[in-house]
């Protein structure tokens, strides 16, 4: 879950994989 990050980090601010 730390693709998140590299895809679009919309809601989590550090889009650590927390995105929704």
């Amino acid at each position: 879950m730390a693709d998140t990050e590299d895809i679009q980090p919309l809601v989590c601010d550090n889009g650590t994989g927390m995105v929704k």
